[in-house]
């Protein structure tokens, strides 16, 4: 199951230190989260980014996804001052669902 994370970082934090943490999660191997398949993660100007994961295990991928989301709250809270995860899938597929 595919889920898409939609985040901005926290501007009123440094830069810096986010940085630091981010790289701390990357090098303990806690991020991404265990049962996590990371197809893609990108920030953009402004802090702004989209981070494109799939879920193993269809049937805990809503557990999983909280799980990343309190990993950040947890090392770091306020790191993001937005952040939505959704479910997505394959256009082909959305347009397949409409056509029926």
């Amino acid at each position: 199951m595919i889920f898409t994370t939609f985040w901005t970082l926290n501007p009123n934090l440094p830069p810096t230190k986010m940085a630091e943490v981010a790289a701390a999660l990357l090098q303990k191997g806690l991020y991404p989260v265990k049962g996590v398949k990371q197809i893609g993660n990108y920030i953009c100007p402004g802090g702004r980014g989209v981070t494109i994961d799939e879920m193993e295990d269809a049937a805990a991928a809503s557990k999983t996804a909280f799980e990343d989301y309190a990993m950040w709250l947890k090392e770091m809270p306020g790191f993001f001052s937005s952040f939505e995860t959704i479910p997505a899938l394959p256009i082909e597929e959305g347009i397949s669902i409409v056509l029926k």
